[in-house]
């Protein structure tokens, strides 16, 4: 399937992607049932994503679209609060490579909290959402757009003295430290923010605990680290279950949220100190 990230208009032509999407999970589940192919690669990143509740019934959907990309990472690990998943269908990408792993409730900070905490940080991070179908040249422009020390996204807002949702979307592929990249889209993230995520620890729960993308956005402003865009338009992929009055999907933050990145602006402006350690997560074999 081709997205261009521009959503249809009208009901006729909403209804047809419905019926493109249900076929594409139709072509995904013969893939998953049949195929024995490895869903590991060699580029030289890692993918780390995350779901929860019933989100973890179809999140194999959209590891099977990742393991179909023109490039693959050399790992792709899903973490869970809860282990060992019933669903045949992860079993099978596990075989495949897929790591399953268990970790304590972050929310959605599970998606790179965990991973941050115990591996190596020897190679860059790319994040993915549970709930689209990522086109096969994903990770291929994320790691092609990467150059070492930014931060590189797909869909990203522009900061300003406005409320958030004022805030308007990227629209060129300049690095800044006034770029927000907002995860749904997918993100590749330096070794050298990973280690300051690690440094810091679990303050996120205290201060921003449903907002992981201002935690991260603030996390590489305070340490100099730019950001940018892949492409000079916010892109937006196909999601598994369409609604014509989604909006931003999960990205949009209610008023609160302002007082949130107000809060997550001052905690990065002090100096780091290490969170108490919680318990290791452990690998689900």
């Amino acid at each position: 399937m081709r997205n261009n990230g521009v959503f249809p208009r009208g009901r006729v032509r909403w209804t047809i992607l419905r019926g493109q999407l249900a076929l594409y999970a139709l072509v995904l589940r013969c893939v998953n049932f049949c195929s024995s192919a490895t869903v590991l690669g060699d580029a030289p990143v890692d993918v780390s994503m995350t779901t929860y509740g019933r989100r973890t019934k179809h999140v194999w959907k959209t590891i099977e679209t990742i393991a179909r990309g023109e490039v693959r990472p050399r790992r792709l690990i899903l973490w869970l609060d809860e282990p060992n998943p019933s669903q045949r269908q992860l079993r099978r990408l596990r075989a495949r490579g897929l790591e399953i792993r268990e970790c304590a409730d972050y929310g959605p900070h599970k998606k790179y909290y965990p991973y941050v905490k115990t591996e190596t940080l020897d190679v860059p991070l790319a994040t993915a959402d549970d709930d689209v179908y990522y086109p096969t040249t994903w990770l291929k422009s994320l790691v092609a757009a990467f150059d070492g020390s930014e931060v590189v996204a797909y869909r990203s807002r522009v900061m300003s003295q406005s409320p958030y949702n004022l805030w308007p979307f990227c629209t060129d592929t300049a690095a800044s430290v006034d770029i927000l990249p907002t995860g749904v889209g997918g993100v590749i993230y330096p070794p050298t923010l990973l280690r300051v995520l690690r440094e810091r620890g679990t303050d996120f729960t205290e201060v921003c605990p449903r907002a992981d993308d201002v935690w991260l956005h603030y996390a590489a402003a305070a340490n100099g680290i730019h950001a940018r865009q892949v492409k000079p338009i916010a892109m937006e992929w196909w999601p598994q279950a369409p609604k014509s009055d989604r909006g931003l999907w999960g990205e949009n933050m209610a008023t609160g949220n302002d007082l949130i990145i107000e809060a997550t602006a001052r905690a990065w402006q002090q100096p780091v100190v290490s969170s108490t350690a919680d318990a290791a997560p452990r690998i689900d074999s």
